[in-house]
């Protein structure tokens, strides 16, 4: 048994590597062999009296390979994973599909905040100085800095997303095998069960080759559920007890800081635990007389760690929605609240009966583990989560697709893990159902894995093709113009008799001002990640942003352009803006403008 669940683990892996035209007919394939295994184990479960069959108790020969098994398993996904997040992103870099809203966007913040310039953006804001964190308040996004300060051509935030989404994957099972172990007899089936959902995960996958922030939410949910699920043993230390304070504050801390409203939560996923706390206060008081009151008062002194949770988590909230839009720079920025407002076109809502938004409540719950049947509290607060997006008016945060399922995911996960450690029973021809229900939606989605194979969305390829070529000129003529500008700037200043201070060396003006480039929407991924860039409707801020920089370019590149989405005229606009500020076009490819002022 423990073999055939290592190879339904691998399915997603495969499905990495292979085809796409090839994923569907398998996934469809595992779906109907499990449920030949779900009809075949039900059988057997109604004619055997051995218990181990009906429950799926795992052998002592079983326990001794899984180890092994999941070993290979975690190797064999990070190897599938790396090499289909290679081959993703420069497909999608190659048809020009990382554009500035929003891969473009977030590596700008990260490389500001690398540099040590805050969370400023060039992107998010209407004067193109204000900073990201009034859009969307997510200073946890500061852990993929490093990955985008240290990997060229922007492909930091790329790389840093997968690599926290495969290293998140790999610590929720680790942490469900480390749990498994202490009675792997009982808790074994089941930890077979959430290893092959969890490595089979539409929504999981959806979060990690989103190419947003929000996968921070993997590691650090996890981090703070295992300081929250360790509290237990902390108390029953009395010398170790204050540390439970410090440890779920501190992980809580930083699970919030990942995005403005996790705090909510995370309030109503804890809120039906805080109801039952209660209720077993009320009822504990008045089943007690006085004196056992007192005496339960002495032992039970101690501050309740879900109290900590809701007061931890409504003070950091006061301050993100209420004390920080206060003083923080709104006048600058594009504030979230606004975004939220923001209203869409109907096309682009899928999801419009309650039926779906029951169909994915149930997928999202089972894909954590088979705790919606028993665990009864929180798959209640996942639901009063799962409401927030029912109402929501964002269609893709209505759907739960792409990075929105950072709401939801790590609580899912959490569930399972919860499940594991429970002392439900569950049958194994109803585990084979529920594996068959998973591949079977896996198998509908067209993207799940998304394909590496992208075909170019841009109508005319010889158009494509020029600009393409026009690349291989313009980044080192960006570069050498603000080298050659620098040296005869040095030169006047050496040769004027009025200069007081010493001349600025050459590293040191460069560092100072550097270079700015206003970019169409669709080219800004191909501009040298040693410039500072703009996006193109910018231009009209040009004369105060261009201030602080020693040279400014214009990169556009007026037939290449999606007709719907960015509109020639309003590109030619921007050219017309140029003509009139009387900037000089400094390089003409066959198809791309390079602009200097």
């Amino acid at each position: 048994m423990v073999f055939l669940f290592f190879l339904f683990s691998l399915v997603s892996p495969f499905l990495f590597i292979s085809p796409k035209h090839f994923h569907a007919p398998f996934q469809k394939g595992v779906f109907l062999f499990l449920i030949l295994i779900a009809i075949t184990s039900f059988w057997k479960e109604r004619k055997s009296k051995d218990k181990s069959l009906v429950l799926g108790v795992l052998s002592e020969k079983q326990n001794k390979a899984l180890p092994y098994l999941l070993c290979i398993s975690c190797v064999v996904f990070l190897l599938s994973s790396t090499y289909h997040a290679f081959h993703l992103t420069k497909a999608i870099a190659d048809v020009y599909l990382f554009q500035d809203a929003d891969y473009i966007g977030l590596s700008d913040i990260l490389l500001s905040v690398s540099k040590g310039e805050g969370f400023a953006s060039a992107y998010y804001s209407e004067s193109g100085e204000g900073s990201y964190l009034p859009h969307h308040f997510a200073p946890g996004m500061v852990f993929l800095s490093p990955f985008v300060s240290l990997i060229p051509n922007r492909w930091g935030l790329a790389v840093g997303v997968f690599f926290i989404y495969q290293l998140g994957t790999i610590l929720w099972l680790l942490w469900a095998y480390r749990i498994t172990k202490i009675n792997p007899k009982e808790f074994g089936f089941k930890f077979l069960v959430f290893w092959v959902l969890i490595t089979n995960q539409l929504y999981l996958y959806r979060l990690g080759s989103s190419f947003h922030f929000e996968v921070l939410v993997l590691p650090f949910g996890l981090f703070f559920f295992f300081v929250w699920e360790n509290r237990i043993k902390i108390q029953s230390s009395r010398s170790h007890f204050p540390w439970i304070y410090y440890s779920i504050s501190l992980s809580l801390m930083l699970y919030l800081i990942q995005k403005e409203d996790i705090g909510i939560y995370l309030l109503l996923f804890f809120l039906p635990m805080l109801i039952g706390y209660f209720y077993e206060y009320v009822k504990s008081n008045k089943e007690t007389n006085s004196s056992q009151k007192d005496k339960l008062i002495y032992q039970n002194y101690k501050f309740p760690p879900v109290i900590l949770v809701f007061t931890v988590t409504i003070i950091w909230l006061s301050f993100v929605f209420i004390i920080y839009p206060m003083f923080g720079d709104l006048q600058n920025s594009n504030p979230w609240t606004k975004v939220l407002r923001q209203e869409y076109h109907s096309a682009f809502k899928q999801v419009t009966g309650f039926q779906k938004s029951f169909q994915i409540f149930l997928e999202l719950i089972v894909s954590g583990g088979l705790g919606i049947f028993q665990m009864i509290p929180e798959v209640l607060g996942i639901g009063l989560i799962y409401v927030t997006h029912i109402f929501s008016t964002r269609p893709w945060h209505h759907e739960v697709y792409t990075y929105y399922s950072y709401s939801l995911i790590p609580f899912v996960l959490y569930t399972g893990i919860l499940w594991i450690q429970s002392a439900k029973k569950t049958s194994t021809s109803f585990a084979f159902l529920i594996l068959a229900c998973l591949f079977w939606k896996n198998s509908l989605d067209p993207n799940f894995p998304l394909d590496t194979n992208i075909k170019s969305p841009w109508e005319h390829p010889t158009i494509e093709k020029e600009v393409q070529s026009d690349w291989k000129e313009i980044n080192p003529i960006l570069l050498s113009h603000h080298q050659e500008r620098i040296s005869l700037d040095l030169k006047k200043t050496e040769n004027s008799s009025q200069t007081i201070n010493p001349p600025e060396t050459m590293n040191a003006r460069d560092k100072r001002e550097g270079i700015f480039v206003f970019s169409q929407y669709n080219l800004s991924f191909f501009v040298s990640d040693k410039t500072k860039t703009y996006p193109l409707e910018q231009i009209k801020n040009s004369e105060s942003i261009c201030k602080m920089s020693n040279i400014c370019y214009a990169v556009l590149a007026p037939e290449f352009t999606d007709e719907i989405l960015w509109p020639k005229s309003r590109i030619l606009a921007y050219r017309k803006e140029l003509e009139d500020q009387k900037r000089q076009m400094i390089w003409k490819g066959k198809q791309i403008e390079v602009w200097e002022w």
